[in-house]
């Protein structure tokens, strides 16, 4: 994955299972077009995603890159907003049907380019194979369960430690001077995620936001105790305003709080900083969250906290583990479709719907 590409995930493995962003990333009711590519593992959706990506930036056309989060080099959607138009995988786990087929949605079934004879004698293992992939991910869903379970409990620890009132006056002021006044405008949110938990770990797009604004701020907060009010009142100051927002949400937040926002017309983005993922590149400046702590019930309950925070790390990494073999399993179900598969056709597919989107 090239640095120079704006990618984010739009489904994320989370303490309550996957969840699914996808019914945001285009707007039924304006004038999109969307393809919904139907088929199975190792059929060439995300391949085929890739290379009409390839060709539209090739044009000159803005490309948003939506990754797996169940493998980070493969792609689940892919966005063209200037000339509204939207592929994505239609599949489980994150399975979608046209709201107006036809009208707004387009089915591509990659299921007419493969030999189904030959799927068919291998039916017993491919479902064998895919109920242990299956597992595999609920396996991992109890391991996040139970670390958004500990992470959510320092939350709580600090809640009464928190200083609202300053919040929100800092919140205030931050907003005055980077948003400006309310103009009768309400902005968009879109709500993405810039972190996931994949087999390759814990993975961040960074990389997207210096792409996206020139102003990186970060926010030390080791625990999300003042995140989860900060982040959401500079996103309400800011749609206020009249900015589009990118609303980034928390993997592990059972709460799904809002871990980073991105305001590319304010040419600003905030950040989270914890022990899970930092800033590669050195911020514009630094917020730390203790300045709206109570320093005394933070000090009241720190070996809890950090007690928490090393069993909640030590159950992600076997989390992790567990969507590595999910991985691996995965593979081996793509290992009865890719030759089952005429990818000639599908490369003639993707040929076809370059020609008609840069048309």
């Amino acid at each position: 994955m090239s640095e120079n590409q704006v990618s984010f995930f739009a489904g994320a493995n989370t303490p309550g299972g996957f969840v699914s962003l996808f019914d945001g990333l285009y707007d039924a009711y304006g004038d999109w077009k969307v393809y919904i590519i139907k088929g199975g593992p190792g059929t060439g959706k995300s391949g085929l995603m890739k290379r009409i990506a390839a060709e539209v930036e090739k044009a000159g056309l803005f490309v948003e890159r939506l990754n797996c989060s169940s493998d980070p080099g493969s792609l689940d959607a892919v966005r063209i907003p200037e000339i509204k138009a939207c592929l994505m995988d239609g599949t489980a786990p994150h399975t979608m049907d046209p709201k107006f087929p036809g009208a707004v949605e387009e089915i591509l079934n990659l299921g007419e380019f493969w030999d189904a004879d030959r799927l068919r004698e291998q039916a017993g293992a491919i479902r064998e194979t895919a109920a242990l992939n299956q597992e595999m991910h609920r396996r991992s869903s109890r391991f996040l369960s139970a670390a958004g379970t500990l992470l959510e409990e320092n939350k709580r620890l600090l809640a009464p430690s928190v200083h609202i009132d300053k919040i929100r006056n800092y919140a205030s002021r931050f907003a005055a001077r980077e948003f400006g006044k309310p103009n009768g405008k309400i902005g968009t949110e879109h709500r993405r995620y810039l972190s996931g938990i994949t087999p390759d770990g814990i993975v961040v797009k960074a990389g997207t936001l210096p792409l996206l604004c020139r102003r990186v701020i970060a926010l030390d907060d080791e625990y999300g105790a003042v995140s989860r009010y900060l982040i959401r009142l500079l996103r309400s100051y800011a749609l206020a305003a009249g900015l589009d927002v990118i609303s980034c949400l928390c993997p592990m937040s059972v709460c799904q709080d809002i871990e980073h926002i991105i305001i590319p017309a304010a040419d600003l983005a905030v950040f989270t900083e914890n022990s899970f993922h930092r800033l590669p590149f050195e911020p514009a400046r630094r917020i730390h969250a203790r300045r709206f702590l109570e320093e005394e019930v933070l000090g009241e309950h720190r070996c809890r906290l950090k007690f928490n925070r090393r069993a909640a790390a030590q159950l992600i990494d076997e989390s992790i583990s567990l969507l590595k073999n999910a991985k691996s399993i995965h593979d081996r179900l793509e290992r009865f479709y890719i030759p089952a598969m005429d990818f000639d056709q599908v490369d003639a597919l993707a040929q076809e719907i370059t020609g008609r989107l840069l048309s």
